[in-house]
């Protein structure tokens, strides 16, 4: 806090002959300094904050001195006082003092017998010990804040206190305006609780429109008529936490001034907690990472000793459990179109995926039901789990479902461009089933990309007889297949369609009507394809259901390969 208010260096002067005639309403002004004036066009001079000493010297009329008086008002001087000099003061003195009571400017009469020199002397005085004060206040809060940090206290205890100290209202939000704390003044708190989801999206919102600024404290800003809100930056590992202070009604200076008192330790003790649940948070992340990595790679030795490790990462299961792989799709091809953006880009896309998974979960039904998270380069895999009812009750689908458009809508939202493929197993029920667990939803994920397209759910229960079809490596493993070849040759050639053509023909029971349907097309038109399909392939083809099975199978094995 700098500076002292008018009334207070008014109680420190009024008995040395210093009379306040006019602008009382401005006795919250602060002084930071005193300054004599006696030359014209003096305002590209203010600082603000300035106790002006005068006699009007310069002034030739009462024209003149209004003049003064709203040029320092505008400058941010914070009172003038008026000294008659040598000889009596010879203005309109009702009309100035109506002028300033007009303006809120705190205008004063000095007793002609009192020097310039008591009044500089007492001000700064005062102002000196003032600054003590407030460093002696600061000191103590900073201290205070860091006793509760060695007393094993966190942010719920920090936040505690700075809302004591302030007596406001004080919410404490992460990076992405989710609210981790608040203390709520009993006056506002029924009010503001029903508000909080628009405070924060006004909060977001304030951010995303405020210029950049690498060393704003604060900013204040109205919420509505009834609230003013400082909303204050908390700078950790290249990320911003924020705090709101709301106060009902408009923020004094005084209080803007005792905010930057309290601020710095209060912030300084938010980042040292922040840093120290990053740092467990990570270590136990990669402790949970290094875990997953062994199962899913046969790494242990026994089921006992695996169970055992789960236990004390804590991760117990629950009835049924999935797992779950959010993918990137096509992750490879956006990093050689976007390199140029540089390696903090393709981290940043990396990263926002994992916040909105964890945010989805956060808003989900789903919260408290992920057993494990692990990030795996533009993946995410997961380990939900459900009671025994709620698996008999599809409601976990349900759960699933609602957890999943979230993702999609949270990701959706910063990169439209790029979709996102989800796989999720089947169901297990001890962690000695993961491994497969986690084959099956990786196949899940690229099995159904490619056979129902990307930016989709996929559950491996769902893939049906593409469950038990092995995929070779390459496309010429298929081809070794003549007749396939020959039919595959003559699309490419002609720019036909055969192949899809049977595979609709197949896909519908053999019906050339429901064919037709799928295809959009006439029946006499799947009529004339389908005559040239045996042409090509022999009459076989379609006439021996073994044969049928056989090239059904294999025109599904080619849609799976790139």
């Amino acid at each position: 806090m700098e500076g002292v208010t008018v009334r207070e260096a008014y109680n420190v002067l009024k008995d040395e002959g210093i009379y306040w005639m006019a602008g009382q309403r401005g006795e919250n002004r602060l002084i930071e300094s005193v300054s004599v004036l006696e030359i014209p066009d003096c305002y590209e001079w203010l600082c603000g904050g300035e106790m002006i000493l005068t006699t009007f010297y310069t002034c030739r009329n009462d024209e003149e001195r209004l003049k003064l008086l709203e040029g320092l008002e505008r400058g941010g001087a914070a009172c003038i006082m008026l000294h008659p000099g040598s000889g009596k003061l010879s203005i309109n003195l009702e009309l100035l003092m109506r002028f300033a009571d007009e303006i809120n400017f705190p205008l004063f009469i000095i007793d002609r017998k009192v020097p310039y020199s008591i009044i500089i002397k007492k001000v700064y005085e005062l102002l000196l010990s003032k600054k003590e004060q407030e460093l002696k206040r600061a000191q103590e809060i900073n201290d205070t804040m860091n006793n509760i940090l060695l007393s094993n206290g966190g942010a719920s205890e920090i936040i505690e206190k700075l809302s004591s100290i302030t007596n406001k209202t004080v919410l404490f939000l992460d990076e992405d305006f989710v609210l981790i704390e608040a203390v709520f003044r009993n006056s506002d708190k029924s009010s503001l609780e029903k508000k909080i989801d628009k405070i924060l999206d006004w909060a977001k919102n304030l951010v995303e429109n405020m210029p950049e600024s690498g060393n704003l404290k604060f900013k204040v800003a109205s919420y509505d008529e009834d609230h003013d809100v400082a909303l204050v930056p908390v700078e950790s590992g290249g990320e911003n936490h924020y705090l709101l202070i709301i106060k009902r009604g408009k923020l004094s200076e005084y209080e803007r001034k005792l905010f930057e008192v309290a601020l710095p330790g209060t912030i300084m003790a938010l980042k040292m907690d922040i840093m120290k649940n990053r740092a467990i948070l990570e270590t136990e992340q990669r402790l949970k990472s290094d875990f997953f990595d062994d199962v899913i790679n046969g790494r242990y030795i026994s089921g006992e000793l695996m169970n055992k490790r789960a236990k004390t990462l804590g991760l117990n299961l629950f009835d049924k459990n999935f797992v779950i792989i959010v993918d990137i799709d096509d992750f490879e091809k956006y990093y050689r179109e976007n390199y140029e953006k540089g390696e903090e880009h393709i981290q940043k896309v990396k990263m926002d995926l994992k916040k909105a998974v964890q945010e989805a979960s956060r808003n989900s039904k789903v919260k408290n039901k992920i057993v494990l998270f692990v990030q795996q380069s533009d993946a995410c895999v997961l380990v939900a789990g459900f009671t025994q009812r709620e698996y008999l009750t599809d409601r976990h689908k349900r759960e699933l479902g609602d957890f999943f458009r979230k993702i999609f809508e949270g990701f959706s939202s910063k990169y439209p461009t790029i979709s996102l493929t989800i796989g999720i197993s089947s169901l297990i029920e001890n962690l000695t089933e993961l491994k497969r667990a986690y084959a099956e939803a990786l196949f899940a994920k690229d099995v159904g990309a490619k056979l129902f397209g990307k930016g989709k759910i996929h559950y491996y229960d769902d893939l049906g007889i593409y469950k038990f079809i092995t995929i070779p490596e390459r496309k010429e493993d298929v081809f070794k297949d003549k007749c396939l070849q020959k039919l595959y040759d003559y699309d490419e050639s002609k720019n036909a369609s055969l192949i899809s053509t049977l595979e609709a023909f197949l896909d519908s029971n053999c019906s050339v009507k429901e064919t037709a349907k799928r295809l959009f097309a006439h029946p006499n038109t799947v009529k004339y394809r389908l005559k040239k399909i045996k042409e090509i392939m022999g009459e076989n083809v379609l006439e021996d259901p073994q044969m049928r099975l056989y090239y059904h199978l294999l025109v599904k094995v080619m849609k799976m390969l790139p």
